[in-house]
């Protein structure tokens, strides 16, 4: 799995198409998002933060997975007219989150919000090789319903922090 994981962060599409016709695609990636999610959460762990705290956010991070998917998946097929299934998408997606653990390693180098920019800069290719997989569609199109479903994701995100 760790060898799918590192093709996706260069966009190779075999690692997304592995994931897709995969039949524990969308298992995987749900391990594969509470890993990358559980990885972030641990200099919390070793600060201030609570246990309880964590497994919070972990949760929340596979609960992020699934609304980008969602949001992804009904941009692409059902807007952009794709040719797909939401589980083929959520196992493409989940090769999207690795590259947010690239904020932890910029944060001595950037500043914080730096870091997570360029972190989510990538979840973004990523996401965009993941909607042009699953969904068999377009580069312009699929970069249309990556950009939806991430953009519809932080609405959300921003809205649950209100």
């Amino acid at each position: 799995m760790l060898r799918v994981i590192l093709r996706g962060l260069v966009l190779r599409r075999d690692a997304y198409l592995r994931m897709v016709l995969a039949r524990e695609g969308v298992a995987d990636a749900a391990l594969v998002v509470a890993v990358v999610y559980l990885l972030l959460a641990v200099p919390g762990l070793l600060g201030a933060a609570s246990l309880l705290g964590a497994v919070r956010f972990v949760v929340s991070g596979v609960f992020g997975w699934v609304v980008l998917s969602g949001l992804t998946y009904l941009a692409g097929r059902h807007v952009l007219e794709g040719d797909g299934t939401f589980p083929s998408v959520m196992a493409a997606a989940g090769l999207a989150f690795p590259p947010l653990l690239l904020s932890l390693a910029m944060r001595p180098f950037l500043p914080p919000l730096a870091a997570l920019a360029l972190a989510s800069a990538w979840l973004l290719a990523c996401l965009w090789q993941a909607a042009r997989v699953s969904l068999d569609l377009s580069p312009g199109k699929a970069a249309a319903a990556a950009a939806g479903g991430y953009g519809g994701w932080l609405v959300l995100a921003a809205l649950a922090v209100i």
